[in-house]
């Protein structure tokens, strides 16, 4: 039996997602295979076509039809190159309706930058404040997995990712755009809270850090709406430098079993 959410009811009990979500859009550049991604010269260099301005080069690389708009964009053996030396790079998605479930968008992607830390990225949805995102990850590093949240999203709206100045090229791939509904149900099944799932309960900077091996992670906020998601290795940690103070509750899959845990970000 179902139960309604409370944030009393979180310490006893398991907590799974009973959120609609309606996935808008979702981009793994595997059409830019062209370059690579780790090295800035050479072979694994990204390719020097701006996808959206090809010229005269032979065989120019086409824009991907989920984002048809931008400039200084590249493929990246894989990902997508936005921004050089000298310019800014920016790439605006297909018209999508961000209406469904609310209004409430998340959108997940991950990101890596040239040689120099931190970068900033800025994500904009049609008549929304413009959200600007950090990352640490270098070119040749692993990509870090970023969420951003809006409200109030409208149909007819587009998404664009844009380099803040020339220096801070980004690296992109994986971006999923979606909006979530509902709320978080309690489940009637104890004994599910894995006491060393979160390592830190108390995240006092901007870090969670986990003590096992977990899948399909999702931090919800007290609306029960999903404000993050990745996948985590035993001691490994996801940023959350973009959420607000206040208590979250942080589920995930561990041997195969569903384990949430709340936590209080300080």
């Amino acid at each position: 039996m179902k139960k309604v959410f409370t944030i009393f009811g979180i310490a006893a009990m398991a907590f799974v997602a009973n959120a609609q979500q309606t996935v808008a859009l979702s981009e793994d550049f595997a059409a830019y295979s062209a370059g690579g991604n780790t090295a800035s010269t050479g072979t694994n260099a990204p390719n020097g076509v701006d996808v959206y301005n090809p010229g005269t080069a032979t065989n120019p690389i086409a824009p991907v039809a989920n984002f048809p708009a931008g400039s200084k964009a590249y493929s990246a053996g894989g990902m997508v190159k936005l921004g050089t030396s000298s310019a800014t790079g920016s790439m605006t998605s297909k018209t999508l309706d961000l209406s469904t479930d609310g209004g409430n968008v998340v959108i997940t992607f991950d990101v890596k930058g040239w040689t120099g830390t931190p970068s900033t990225l800025t994500v904009k949805v049609t008549n929304l404040a413009d959200q600007t995102v950090t990352y640490a990850a270098v070119m040749s590093g692993t990509p870090e997995s970023k969420t951003v949240n809006f409200t109030g999203g409208q149909a007819n709206s587009t998404v664009t990712f844009e380099t803040t100045n020339a220096s801070f090229r980004a690296y992109l791939d994986n971006i999923v755009i979606k909006t979530v509904g509902g709320t978080l149900a309690v489940s009637d099944v104890k004994n599910k809270k894995a006491g060393n799932f979160v390592k830190n309960t108390l995240v006092k900077n901007n870090e969670i850090t986990f003590g096992s091996d977990a899948k399909d992670v999702k931090v919800f906020n007290m609306n029960g709406q999903v404000v993050k998601e990745a996948s985590v290795k035993q001691n490994g940690s996801v940023n959350v430098a973009e959420l607000t103070k206040g208590n979250y509750i942080v589920t995930g899959t561990v041997n195969n079993q569903l384990v949430s845990q709340k936590i209080l970000k300080d």
